[in-house]
C-alpha cells in the first residue's frame, strides 16, 4: 500500500514537474552522456538513455499528450570506411523516407558536428510547421543524429553537434 502510495507520487511529481526527472539525470550523470567513445552533452532539462546502440536524449514536457516529446536519437552511420560519401545521394534518400512520414524538405545545411564537417537535412510536417525531423551526419566519424520534435527545441538540438566529444582513451 505505501509503495503503491510512493509510486504514485513520483509519477505525479514526474507529470506536472518534468524538469525534476531533467534535474535528477544531471544529479546523477553531471552535464553528458557517453556513447560509442563520446561525450555528448546533455542539455539542462533533458536526460538520455541507451536503447541497443543508441543513444537517446529526451525533453520532458508538461503534457506531453499534446505534443511530441522532443528526441534526439545517436546511431552508428554503419558505412563501411572505403565507400564513398556523397550528400547528394544522402539527400535523395532522406527525402524519400521523410516524405513516406508525412514531411517535406525545408532546408539543408553543414554544420561542425564532432569537430569536424557534418550535414544535415530539416523536414518540417505537412500540414504542421512546428513539428520537426532533422537528421544530421558526420561522415568520417560515423555518427548520425536525429531530431524530432517541436520546433522551439531544435536550437537545443544544435547547440549540442558542436560540442561533441571523443573520449580521451577511446581511439
Amino acid at each position: 500500500m505505501l509503495a503503491g502510495a510512493v509510486i504514485a507520487a513520483l509519477l505525479a511529481i514526474a507529470i506536472f514537474l518534468p524538469e525534476l526527472v531533467g534535474l535528477g539525470w544531471h544529479a546523477v550523470h553531471g552535464k553528458a552522456a557517453q556513447y560509442r567513445g563520446w561525450r555528448i552533452p546533455v542539455p539542462s532539462g533533458w536526460f538520455a538513455m541507451r536503447h541497443g546502440e543508441s543513444l537517446t536524449l529526451e525533453r520532458m514536457l508538461h503534457i506531453p499528450i499534446r505534443q511530441m516529446t522532443p528526441t534526439v536519437v545517436f546511431l552508428p552511420m554503419h558505412v563501411g570506411k572505403n565507400a564513398p560519401f556523397d550528400p547528394n545521394i544522402w539527400a535523395d534518400v532522406q527525402i524519400e523516407i521523410q516524405s513516406r512520414r508525412g514531411y517535406r524538405l525545408a532546408s539543408t545545411r553543414e554544420i561542425s558536428m564532432t569537430g569536424v564537417r557534418g550535414y544535415c537535412w530539416e523536414f518540417v510536417k505537412s500540414g504542421d510547421r512546428s513539428s520537426w525531423w532533422i537528421t544530421c551526419l558526420a561522415p568520417s566519424e560515423d555518427l548520425s543524429a536525429d531530431y524530432s520534435g517541436r520546433q522551439a527545441f531544435v536550437g537545443a538540438f544544435y547547440s549540442i553537434l558542436p560540442d561533441i566529444r571523443r573520449e580521451p582513451n577511446s581511439l
